[in-house]
């Protein structure tokens, strides 16, 4: 049964991919946990409290989500009618004479399945595999690229016409929208190398969803004189998707029709003074798409009087099939944190290798029993800030957390949701920017794990000593 989509997406088919996939959401506060969701995401890290923690630890398929949403720009309300609407763009709202970019990012990251088990006392070693779904995306555009669309509820504001008046159709040559989604597959490798120092590794197979990439070289709109009224838009770069006109409920699923590899390099370095420095090169990789994707072969052409149908066919009929690559969101990160008694604070700094985005975030932890409860600030180089919180129920073998990186935009996101048509149109204005959530559990289970002094089972001997097997208990002699 295939999703459809809206005319629009054929230019916007970025946009209309993020919000119509279950929407890297960042959860900062995560970081440093030493959560079953943190020793995924950062492989040096552990979860395992030795002398306390069990050896086998899961989210019994039990899903570890979050999901991110923001924007910023001269455009921010067009971007929320998006969002809230199915009528499109609200024009009157936009500035033709808008220099900024506007930039939207949205991210999601579930893991359907953990599974960790804590290999060997020598050394900790520790082996995990998982299965999360990740959506990912980044876009820049101008006012432009926006106000060239005309919906029946703004048929009294020529945008059209606006824009032909005003200089710097260019401007929309830096427009760039990207976003993908697919399955990851990973195997993590952890080795406590000394009392100072861990490593860990991660490497995933990929399988691919969806994606679409439009990079704008140049853009003109030529009014036609012998047709008053009527324009062409015509776009020069490149237009990449993995389908056609929809996506299948079959391209949802784990395939290798779209394969990739992405690897994760993670260390966590314990100073004499107490301080910890982990450090990441998280998810290097790619994604090789299948030879039923599409480019455009010529220019693009939007004739602006055309009904939506014609513009999309219009559209689909200068595509070519051709396989291509995309990378994924990897990521350079630092992490400095230290205990100070039951505070924790933390000071991390995460930047995209392929793109604008990065974080520069405060944190403060602080734990009483099994309840730890988090705050965090984030500077975006976006240009916006966040002002996160998270509550936390740990004990060495059950683990429970809820939180978001971005409190107040958040709640106000939700309660302009929960409101209806005519209220929200009222507080549309409001300056939400985005909106965050996470949510996860796990479980650990089996032996306990203790520390070289402490232990008492010897993996190798204990399971192995004469007439303990499981073969010897069943047909083996009795006394």
């Amino acid at each position: 049964m295939p999703i459809s989509y809206s005319w629009k997406a054929a230019f916007f088919g970025v946009l209309t991919l993020l919000l119509s996939l279950n929407v890297s959401a960042q959860q900062f506060s995560l970081y440093g946990t030493g959560t079953l969701w943190d020793s995924f995401e950062n492989p040096s890290q552990s979860p395992y409290e030795l002398n306390e923690s069990r050896q086998f630890a899961s989210n019994f398929l039990v899903p570890n989500a979050g999901v991110s949403v923001k924007f910023n720009g001269p455009a921010q309300v067009a971007l929320k009618n998006i969002i809230l609407y199915t009528n499109g763009l609200s024009l009157s709202n936009l500035d033709v004479d808008a220099t900024r970019f506007n930039r939207l990012n949205v991210s999601e990251n579930s893991y359907l399945l953990m599974f960790r088990l804590f290999k060997t006392v020598k050394h900790g070693r520790e082996l995990g595999f998982s299965w999360q779904t990740r959506a990912e995306s980044y876009g820049k555009l101008h006012n432009q690229a926006l106000i060239v669309y005309k919906t029946a509820n703004d048929m009294n504001f020529n945008g059209i016409d606006e824009y032909i008046n005003k200089n710097g159709p260019d401007q929309l040559r830096a427009t760039q929208l990207d976003a993908q989604a697919y399955h990851q597959l990973g195997f993590t490798y952890r080795e406590q190398w000394d009392q100072r120092l861990s490593f860990g590794i991660k490497l995933s197979y990929l399988s691919g969803i969806a994606h679409n990439s439009l990079r704008i070289r140049s853009a003109t709109l030529d009014q036609d004189p012998n047709s008053p009224g009527y324009r062409t838009f015509t776009i020069n770069g490149r237009l990449r998707s993995s389908y056609y006109d929809n996506i299948a409920w079959d391209d949802l699923r784990l395939n290798f029709r779209n394969p990739g590899m992405s690897l994760s390099l993670s260390s966590n370095l314990k100073l004499r003074d107490g301080w910890n420095v982990m450090t990441n090169l998280k998810d290097l990789g790619f994604i090789r798409w299948s030879g039923d994707s599409y480019r455009n072969g010529t220019d693009l052409n939007i004739y602006t009087l055309d009904e939506g149908e014609d513009q999309l066919n219009a559209i689909q009929d200068v595509l070519v099939k051709e396989r291509y690559t995309s990378v994924i969101d990897g990521k350079g990160e630092a992490l400095i944190s230290k205990q100070i008694g039951a505070f924790k604070p933390s000071v991390l700094l995460s930047k995209s290798l392929f793109n604008h985005s990065g974080d520069v975030v405060l944190m403060n932890s602080f734990r009483h029993k099994i309840l730890q409860v988090g705050v965090s600030g984030a500077y975006n180089l976006n240009d916006y800030f966040q002002f996160g919180g998270q509550l936390m129920i740990k004990s060495p073998n059950v683990e429970f957390f809820v939180g978001t990186d971005n409190v107040f935009q958040s709640y106000k996101a939700k309660v302009l949701l929960t409101d209806n048509a005519d209220e929200r149109k009222e507080r549309l204005n409001e300056g939400i920017k985005g909106a965050s959530g996470y949510i996860g559990f796990s479980l650990k289970f089996g032996r306990i794990v203790s520390d070289p002094q402490n232990e008492n089972y010897i993996p190798g001997i204990n399971h192995r000593i004469p007439g303990t097997g499981f073969l010897n208990k069943i047909f083996g002699k009795r006394d």
